[in-house]
């Protein structure tokens, strides 16, 4: 299960709690902890779509490389 997963699931678990709380006050604490869940679930997939991207990819570069203007990057090991 990727964090993503995890994180949607605890999300749907406090959800899930919130509408069983008999306190509204209870309830609104579940609620805010689902927020937060679902915006580090959303987190997790931003750091993943943008860790597959391949380097030299992002439109800032194309842009002002022009596409043709890329070279691949190459790494030096010492």
């Amino acid at each position: 299960m990727s964090k993503t997963e995890e994180y949607l699931d605890n999300a749907a678990e406090s959800v899930d709690l919130a509408n069983r709380a008999s306190s509204s006050a209870d309830k609104g604490r579940l609620l805010r902890l689902a927020e937060k869940w679902l915006d580090l679930a959303e987190r997790a997939s931003h750091l993943v779509r943008r860790s597959r991207s391949p380097v030299g990819e992002h439109p800032l570069v194309t842009r002002v490389l022009g596409e043709d203007q890329r070279e691949p990057l190459t790494v030096q090991h010492d």
